[in-house]
């Protein structure tokens, strides 16, 4: 009922819309002055989706004329850097689900690549038969160069940090660490690199719920909050016990550390510390990616020479980040959302990772 309720509210729209302007000039008026690149193709995969419309953004990023597109298999945007593992899902994604949702590297006519996320839909006759597919696609190239912008900044304060003396880093490490901070959330956020550090200079990524996303970063998971989570998770007594103890023992590692300086031995026990709580997460598969970071932190730390110099307050950032987030999901449960928590120690962990390895 409330479905079939939805459906006469959106015909009472249409009509609406449709008594003051036709269908066709309608379409012409959405397509032309769209801000977004659009192309229509027909619903034919054997001819590789031919176009039949390309709006005027659209040629514009690429360097064709409408008349030159028309007829053609977006396959011509396609080169070198394509990705066919991918590509070879855009068919079945599309027979199975309708849609299809992606990042790439496209060519232009004149052979300069640029960075595009795109999104392919489905069109419907009166019938319910797929007859043609509408493609609205986004230019990444700013999102590209800020990516590069704040690769090269986290790398500059990290050599500055390095370079400079122990005076100079205790009057300028707060600024220094907060823009270190902001830079990863940016970059972890919407703009991480892939494993290969080279933002889309192989890339085409697929943009389907199980796989990584065009920036390299997983797909968002949601809104949960912690009194859902519960509900439909509840975790032993003894498996918190344990979670909060194994935090409180870091606390405890990192005060006598800032206090009396680092040894070996602390090192190790810090490390043992994230170890324990990265276990006590691991039994939770919403809370994997988090145990993850926190994981290889340790790993890290466990091998780290006493005399290596890296910002404590780093170290201190990300073990609040990660207490934060524990607090708002499993001890006090007062959070709205079980994952805002998680990225933030995810980012905070990328960027202590950049110090220390």
């Amino acid at each position: 009922m409330p479905h079939q309720s939805k459906n006469m509210e959106e015909m009472l729209f249409f009509s609406q819309m449709l008594n003051e302007c036709s269908p066709l000039e309608l379409l012409k008026q959405i397509l032309m002055h769209s801000h977004h690149a659009i192309v229509i193709t027909d619903a034919d995969p054997s001819a590789g989706y031919r176009i039949i419309y390309a709006n005027p953004v659209f040629c514009r990023h690429t360097g064709y004329e409408l008349a030159e597109l028309v007829g053609t298999s977006p396959r011509i945007l396609q080169g070198p850097k394509s990705n066919r593992r991918v590509i070879d899902k855009l068919t079945p994604a599309l027979q199975e689900k309708g849609f299809f949702y992606g990042a790439s590297i496209n060519y232009r006519k004149d052979g300069s690549m640029y960075p595009v996320e795109w999104n392919i839909s489905e069109i419907k006759n009166e019938q319910g038969d797929v007859t043609h597919y509408i493609s609205m696609q986004k230019d990444l190239s700013n999102f590209h160069r800020l990516a590069k912008q704040v690769k090269k900044s986290n790398e500059s304060f990290k050599d500055f940090y390095l370079s400079t003396t122990k005076k100079d880093k205790d009057a300028q490490s707060k600024d220094v660490l907060e823009s270190l901070k902001d830079n990863q959330k940016i970059y972890a956020g919407g703009l991480r690199t892939d494993e290969n550090a080279d933002l889309f200079e192989d890339a085409f990524f697929d943009f389907s719920p199980d796989e990584m996303g065009a920036l390299g970063h997983k797909v968002d998971k949601g809104v949960l909050s912690a009194d859902d989570f519960w509900r439909e998770n509840p975790i032993e007594d003894e498996d918190v016990s344990s979670l909060v103890e194994s935090i409180q023992e870091v606390d405890v590692e990192l005060g006598l550390l800032q206090s009396q300086g680092k040894s070996k031995e602390r090192l190790e026990h810090i490390a043992n510390g994230f170890k324990e709580v990265a276990n006590n997460l691991y039994f939770c598969v919403e809370f994997n990616d988090g145990a993850l970071i926190i994981d290889e932190v340790a790993n890290v730390l466990m091998v780290l020479p006493t005399d290596y110099d890296f910002p404590v307050e780093m170290l201190v950032t990300f073990n609040k980040e990660v207490y934060e987030w524990l607090d708002g999901a499993v001890i006090s449960k007062n959070t709205s959302n079980i994952f805002e928590g998680e990225n933030n120690t995810i980012a905070a962990g990328n960027q202590l990772l950049l110090f220390l390895k």
